[in-house]
């Protein structure tokens, strides 16, 4: 939500967005304490499918890679098949579930990808 997204803003996470006439992606990550967190990266739905997604996960890795973080750690819905191929593409590999992460309301678990260095 663009409130989420101003939040991250305020709280200086690192952020990159993706744009034409208007803004139709972005990520956002905390780096910090030897690790990189990729928090949100979203892709307007009609933008999706024609590789910005990754695009900006390959430049979140390079930054994290920069930054001589040991690992990039994310969070994803199970139901988010999408996504979790675009990251297991990139090398990040399922670490663990947390259960009831997402919501309300739905309180769907998560799943924590890893990307070691």
């Amino acid at each position: 939500s663009p409130g989420v997204f101003l939040d991250c803003l305020k709280v200086d996470y690192e952020c990159w967005v993706l744009r034409s006439d208007d803004v139709f992606g972005y990520a956002i990550a905390a780096l910090g304490a030897g690790e990189a967190h990729l928090l949100n990266i979203a892709v307007a739905p009609s933008k999706q499918g024609r590789g910005f997604g990754g695009q900006l996960l390959r430049k979140i890795i390079r930054v994290a890679r920069e930054e001589d973080t040991e690992r990039l750690l994310l969070e994803v819905r199970p139901s988010n098949l999408r996504a979790q191929a675009i990251y297991q593409k990139a090398g990040f590999e399922l670490l663990s579930r947390r259960p009831r992460y997402y919501g309300p309301p739905q309180k769907e678990d998560a799943l924590v990808y890893a990307l070691e260095f």
